[in-house]
């Protein structure tokens, strides 16, 4: 794996993305706690690669994903050892599309830059919180 490329790729989306928001008003999120928003695929690849990581497939219209923002935020808060990303399927419709992500919200663990079997497909946070404990084990 080339680590130069993907540092090189993460320096430049942080500068759009400064750029970006300097330039335009500030869109609403649906970010709380110490989940990260993503909207690229790079950026993305390079986040999953180590460590326990929760990633949150969402869409801004899903009202289901709207009620457990806060909650996944909590978590991310109580489980500091573990990343939480957002990703927005009408952002990044390549990657919930490559992990096979079919309704909102879904819920997927990685491990150390592997997919895992546990997914939570819905609003159901204590099998979440479950899985979370799966991957930090």
């Amino acid at each position: 794996m080339d680590w130069s490329r993907i540092l090189l790729a993460i320096a430049v989306y942080i500068v759009l993305r400064l750029i970006r928001s300097r330039l335009s008003p500030p869109a609403k999120s649906m970010v709380h706690g110490k989940v990260i928003e993503v909207d690229n695929p790079v950026v993305f690849k390079a986040l999953t690669s180590s460590g326990p990581v929760v990633v949150d497939f969402f869409a801004t219209w899903c009202g289901p994903c709207k009620a457990v923002a806060p909650v996944v935020g909590k978590l991310s808060e109580t489980y500091t050892n573990v990343k939480f990303l957002q990703v927005d399927v009408d952002k990044v419709g390549s990657v919930a599309q490559e992990l096979q992500v079919r309704a909102m919200p879904t819920f997927v663990l990685f491990k150390d830059g592997k997919l895992q079997d546990k997914r939570v497909v819905g609003g159901n946070m204590k099998e979440l919180e479950e899985g979370i404990k799966g991957i930090i084990s």
